[in-house]
């Protein structure tokens, strides 16, 4: 009987153990590096914010509730650099959960969404880049300024 409660308890231990919730530190958002001009010249001073969340708010909003920011300004030559934004996750049995990071530029009165990524997983550690407010591009419903296609994901550092 001594055997059968043993083997029960450990098999009942193994069976609910993977299903307990414990935190571990985690990567929200890349450190984000570039430069940021305006029609191929430098952008000084601007404001630059990178944010944790699923999904890019109205630049002009407050942050969405329960996100991670940074905030930066960049160089007279236009250079910047924000991030990595860490937090906290909960780890579960099935799947990972979903992460989205975002750019926000302000410049002068301009607000505008440098670029924005979601997925699941894990984010990459580093990305640099060079975003031009003259350029927009058009990301599904959204528009960017930063070619997220062409910011260098430096997978090395992964």
């Amino acid at each position: 009987m001594a055997l059968f409660r043993t083997v029960a308890a450990i098999a009942f231990g193994a069976a609910t153990s993977a299903c307990v919730v414990f935190p571990v530190p985690r990567v929200l958002a890349p450190e984000v590096s570039g430069v940021l001009l305006n029609d191929g010249m430098p952008v000084a001073n601007a404001e630059i914010e990178l944010v944790a969340a699923l999904a890019p708010s109205d630049a002009s909003k407050d942050n969405p509730p329960g996100s991670r920011h940074a905030v930066t300004r960049t160089d007279a030559n236009g250079k910047f650099k924000v991030g990595p934004l860490s937090g906290i996750k909960t780890v579960h049995v099935y799947g990972d959960e979903l992460l989205g990071y975002y750019l926000v530029i302000r410049a002068g009165s301009t607000e505008l969404i440098g670029f924005s990524d979601s997925g699941t997983g894990s984010v990459p550690s580093k990305i640099s880049g060079s975003c031009d407010l003259a350029k927009a591009h058009k990301v599904g419903n959204q528009v960017t300024y930063c070619d997220h296609n062409r910011l260098q994901k430096l997978k090395n550092d992964r």
